[in-house]
């Protein structure tokens, strides 16, 4: 039997199949829509967290916190955004109105009443004085907003900010107003190389300055020489022998290679010392059009301080703060190593001073040394008059030249310097610089401020001035009128690797030798009173700052002995012959095994260092060290001085 069937579908499935794709459609259709209001709500939200982040940021950013009612752009314009707390905006971001607002509550740290209960830390409560300084604000930040489908919405950031600003605290050199700044824990450094100046007989503050640390540095045929130093204004914590930091004032001077640029371009003005409300503190330059250049075949180590140098240190019109002071107009001269004035393209030589100014070094204006001065290393001990009178004759020289009060005479202790014939002594050249001040419209030497520093009423009046004593030995250049009678040091500027144990030993300058009896020799030092004196940029002329001093030479005083054993560590494995020297050569030897003699005439201040060298057999076996100097100060005995084990390093 043959059966015939009918192969296809019927109406039915054909519609119940379109039904179920069309469900399926719908539904895809419906996903895609919700996956679209979704990242949309995602990025209205992103933008709203973005806005509500800004505005916290902009409050941390306030230079007084007080309120923060008050900020400084560049451009001096206003940014919404930065306006008084508690305001709200109306913000466009995209298609999208967002409203801003927040809100800024003072708190302090957490204390307790009478009653040993803990206080909430708000204003008003507890046994908090309406009044007092507040420890930290808590801000809110609100960003609302309508989504997709017409909803409200609000995001909410919360955040706790330092009422002092950390780029301002005593631990950046930064002390313009906005908050009271946290105790930083100080270790003086010591006389006779540091000195101590008061400059606040209320509070019992001193002023130091550290010892300045050249760093030669070099890359190939780049040579640059970088100065660096603290400046501290610190005080003793009351009923203990602590002390805490005041005011840190961080200092680096550079020497550039800089290629002046054939058109202006943007760059800054000097950033300088401002005088406000009987304090002083430090601003930075404002960004405009001028001069610049850039710098060239420069060190690694300069390259960041030069470019930052090339660029910013012309002068321009449109500040009245100079970086040169005495530039009535237009930009200060700039010099070629050969003393030429520098063109568009020419390739000069530069040195600039740059201060820790919120947090950055930047571009200040230049040094000016008002005196330098000559004194005997030796007699500058904590307690020594020699100190006294040198510590009040700054303290007078300051008053004299900021205030116009007095005058000041140098100490009479300090020349003539007596030696033996055969001895040596190290001579220290210490500087005293001032900054000038600006009020805020940048005239120079405001009369509020002469004013205040003139009013012996004022205890801290020295504080407030922007000075800064500094040990310029290793610095300024030596002469002896008569150097075959007493010389005296003026060794090339080098790297001071251990300036704790042996500031003097890495190069020496300043160091007087007696070789023959003298009645007086006078030893002469000079130093240049702007940058270049730092750096030792010598291509061009400029004001220098001098003393001198006499040195009278006595006999020869008996003889003394300096021995003891010293121990060296060599690579494992070397064989090679080493080279032991002693210095001084003159004086000393090295008679067997592991010991040493030196014969010296007393009294005796010099140092005594023992070094090795292995130049032959394997690179690796290669090496060279040095001991630890034995310092020796007017010695009058003989002394046993074992030197610390020390390494032939490969």
């Amino acid at each position: 039997m043959k059966h015939d069937f009918h192969k296809g579908f019927s109406l039915i499935e054909v519609m119940v199949a379109l039904l179920v794709l069309a469900m399926g459609v719908l539904a895809v259709v419906k996903l895609q829509g919700v996956l679209i209001q979704s990242a949309s709500d995602s990025n209205q939200r992103a933008v709203a967290v973005s806005l509500a982040q800004q505005k916290i940021d902009d409050l941390r950013s306030f230079s007084d916190r007080t309120g923060f009612l008050e900020i400084d752009t560049d451009s001096g314009g206003q940014d919404p955004l930065l306006l008084a707390t508690g305001s709200a905006f109306s913000i466009e971001r995209g298609n999208y109105g967002y409203s801003l607002r927040w809100d800024v509550e003072d708190y302090f740290h957490l204390t307790f009443n009478d009653a040993e209960e803990p206080v909430t830390g708000i204003p008003g409560d507890g046994n908090i004085p309406a009044d007092a300084t507040p420890d930290f604000k808590v801000v809110n930040a609100f960003v609302a907003w309508q989504d997709e489908s017409g909803n409200e919405q609000e995001i909410n950031l919360e955040t706790i900010i330092d009422f002092y600003i950390p780029a301002q605290t005593s631990l950046s050199g930064q002390q313009s107003p906005g908050g009271v700044p946290p105790r930083a824990s100080y270790t003086p450094e010591l006389a006779p190389d540091v000195i101590d100046i008061s400059v606040d007989t209320g509070e019992g503050r001193f002023r130091q300055t550290s010892k300045p640390l050249p760093d030669a540095v070099r890359t190939g045929q780049n040579e640059n020489t970088i100065v660096s130093f603290e400046v501290m204004t610190y005080q003793e914590r009351d009923g203990s022998s602590d002390f805490f930091t005041n005011r840190q004032e961080e200092f680096v001077t550079v020497d550039c290679n800089c290629q002046l640029s054939a058109t202006p371009g943007r760059a800054m003005t000097p950033a300088h010392v401002v005088w406000a409300g009987n304090e002083r503190f430090d601003v930075k330059g404002q960004w405009v059009t001028k001069q610049t250049a850039v710098e060239v075949n420069n060190s690694n180590a300069a390259e960041e301080l030069c470019s930052i140098c090339c660029r910013d240190h012309h002068d321009d019109d449109a500040s009245p703060v100079k970086y040169v002071p005495g530039t009535s107009s237009g930009n200060h001269t700039h010099y070629k190593a050969d003393g030429t004035v520098a063109q568009a393209g020419d390739i000069y030589r530069e040195s600039c001073r740059m201060k820790r100014v919120d947090g950055i070094l930047r571009v200040f204006q230049d040094w000016h040394l008002r005196d330098i001065t000559i004194l005997d290393r030796l007699q500058l001990s904590d307690g020594q008059q020699l100190q006294l009178d040198y510590q009040e004759y700054v303290e007078k020289l300051i008053l004299a030249e900021v205030a116009g009060e007095g005058s000041a005479e140098k100490p009479t202790r300090r020349t003539p310097v007596e030696i033996n014939e055969g001895s040596g002594r190290q001579l220290q050249s210490r500087g005293v610089y001032i900054d000038r001040v600006y009020d805020l419209d940048g005239n120079y030497n405001p009369q509020s401020y002469r004013d205040f520093v003139g009013n012996a009423g004022n205890v801290d009046r020295l504080e407030k001035v922007p000075f800064a004593e500094v040990n310029l030995t290793q610095l300024s250049v030596w002469q002896s009128a008569q150097p075959t009678t007493v010389s005296v040091s003026n060794e090339p500027v080098a790297t001071i690797a251990d300036p704790d144990n042996d500031y003097y030993g890495t190069y020496s300058r300043g160091w007087a030798t007696a070789l023959e009896q003298t009645t007086g020799v006078e030893i002469n030092t000079t130093m240049r009173t702007n940058n270049d004196g730092f750096t030792q940029v010598t291509t061009t002329s400029g004001p220098e700052k001098g003393d001198t001093v006499t040195v009278a030479a006595g006999p020869p005083g008996e003889e003394i002995t300096i021995t003891g054993t010293y121990s060296i560590t060599f690579p494992p494995g070397s064989t090679a012959q080493p080279s032991i020297t002693i210095d001084p050569l003159q004086s000393c030897d090295l008679p067997e095994g592991n010991e040493y003699r030196c014969v010296l005439n007393s009294p005796w201040s010099d140092s005594i260092q023992i070094k090795v060298e292995v130049t032959r057999g394997p690179q690796a076996y290669r090496c060279s060290g040095e001991s630890v100097a034995f310092v020796g100060r007017n010695l009058l005995e003989n002394v046993t001085h074992h030197f610390a084990p020390f390494e032939c390093t490969p």
